[in-house]
């Protein structure tokens, strides 16, 4: 069903547009391919830390539904509430969506048509883990947080985790050359700078690119409350306040998209010079036909 198929990426991708960074930097400069480094009156350099485009985000998805009004949000003592939504995705073991920009991806999994409707609102049900592949070329040298020091760098095959009391450190390698990039899975667990004293389980973002979408995120425990210790993050959730219904009638057949992970990864300068590779938001736009 063609149909189904591109209504849950709508779900998918716009569940985790603004959620993974809820601090979220501005874009990079980047002038002729080289991405800037050096510090500046905003917060578009490396230096400042700045949001750019991943080669690859990869993100699974286990649940999506579509919703005629906004469901109950999971609190620290109880789960979401989806009387009003439809399951319309359901993979067990997770589908992997691997994003690239202006691609179109496929979700593995058992797909439902929803009633005909209107449907405002949207859950998604994801894992906390985001892969991300990139590498490029910088204005002025950097140290590569597995080695290596130059100004091409890119993403180390490996993970990590971003926590409350803590951030990976292994996210990148730099050169004098070229670099291939491997995958490097981020998992995370918090939704602000590491080092602050309570949790961040939920990043509300209102107002996305000046429509009334809006989004919030949770991280939540294996019983699907909200978690309230980095240790008790299992899974994220996302819900979704569309800025236009998705109106299903006997006529629609299909949803076409396009794909931008302009700032699906933030480049940050660590510390001691050392290049900090982390996940971004990305988001899709989708035509109904």
């Amino acid at each position: 069903m063609k149909y189904a198929k591109y209504l849950f990426l709508i779900l998918s991708i716009i569940c985790v547009f603004e959620i993974v960074n809820s601090n979220k930097a501005e874009a990079c400069t980047i002038t002729d391919g080289v991405v800037a480094k050096e510090s500046g009156d905003g917060d578009d350099f490396i230096d400042d830390g700045c949001d750019t485009a991943p080669a690859l985000y990869e993100v699974v998805i286990y649940k999506l539904y579509l919703c005629t009004s906004s469901p109950t949000e999971a609190t620290t003592s109880s789960a979401v509430v989806l009387t009003p939504c439809s399951q319309v995705f359901d993979n067990s073991s997770g589908a992997t969506a691997s994003v690239t920009q202006g691609a179109e991806i496929s979700l593995t999994g058992t797909y439902t048509r929803p009633p005909d409707g209107t449907y405002t609102h949207g859950y998604a049900f994801m894992d906390n883990t985001f892969g991300l592949t990139w590498a490029g070329e910088l204005s002025a040298s950097m140290i590569g947080m597995t080695g290596g020091t130059g100004v091409f760098c890119g993403t180390v095959a490996g993970s990590g985790t971003h926590s409350l009391a803590t951030t990976h450190n292994n996210s990148s390698v730099c050169g004098s050359s070229a670099i291939t990039p491997g995958k490097f899975v981020e998992t995370l667990e918090h939704f602000s700078g590491s080092g602050e004293e309570t949790l961040k389980a939920k990043a509300t973002v209102p107002n996305i690119n000046g429509t009334s979408a809006a989004i919030s995120g949770y991280l939540v425990d294996t019983n699907g409350h909200q978690a309230t210790t980095s240790s008790e993050v299992d899974k994220l959730e996302g819900l979704v306040t569309f800025a236009n219904p998705v109106v299903v009638t006997p006529n629609t057949t299909s949803l076409s998209m396009t794909f931008n992970v302009g700032e699906g990864m933030q480049l940050v300068n660590g510390g001691g010079n050392k290049l900090f590779i982390g996940s971004g938001p990305f988001q899709a736009i989708m035509t109904a036909n």
